[in-house]
């Protein structure tokens, strides 16, 4: 019997491993490493993280007597992508992105009217197209308007009309829910 095979195949004696076998476990422990971090930054990467009031999802805008009246400038809700706009009809939560390229457009008070800064589309103040390179007017998100027992009293319909909201009521915009202008 040689010398290796003998401290091999004695039983109750340690064996010592090669420096071959050290940095094949080394390896394979890095490798398993590696493919578990990756697996991680995959699985938090795909899963939205939506915040409460985010874009994305439903965002609680409050009590309806805390939101602006009609014939009051549009209020910009940056952090959820959209502008409030009430007017004599009713109420619209108009997506903050040009229908054109996707630029975010503003509200000019001072020509009353919203203004795309990249290509000059020009849209009035419930969201239809005036002029511009944009082929719709902007796109709406949904309204509901909740009672204080949580029922829907009011909510926005499928073609994205201004809806009235009743006194009393809390109000939330689903911003994952979005109704396209029409063309022009």
């Amino acid at each position: 019997m040689t010398a290796d095979t003998a401290a091999i195949g004695r039983p109750g004696e340690e064996s010592e491993v090669s420096r071959r076998e050290f940095l094949n476990y080394a390896w394979l422990a890095s490798l398993g490493i590696l493919v578990l971090e990756t697996g991680v930054l995959t699985y938090q990467f795909a899963m939205p993280r939506l915040g409460p009031g985010e874009f994305g999802g439903p965002v609680d805008i409050g009590p309806v007597e805390s939101l602006p009246s009609a014939g009051l400038e549009p209020e910009p809700f940056n952090k959820a992508k959209f502008w409030w706009v009430t007017t004599a009809d009713g109420a619209l939560a108009l997506y903050k992105v040009c229908t054109h390229l996707g630029c975010i457009f503003d509200w000019k008070s001072d020509q009353g009217k919203f203004i795309c800064p990249c290509h000059g589309s020009q849209f009035t103040r419930e969201g239809e197209l005036l002029t511009g390179p944009a082929p719709r007017s902007l796109d709406r998100m949904v309204i509901t308007a909740r009672d204080g027992s949580g029922a829907v009293v009011a909510e926005t319909g499928p073609d994205g009309a201004p809806v009235r909201i009743p006194e009393r009521t809390s109000v939330v915009v689903d911003t994952g829910r979005i109704i396209k202008g029409p063309s022009a």
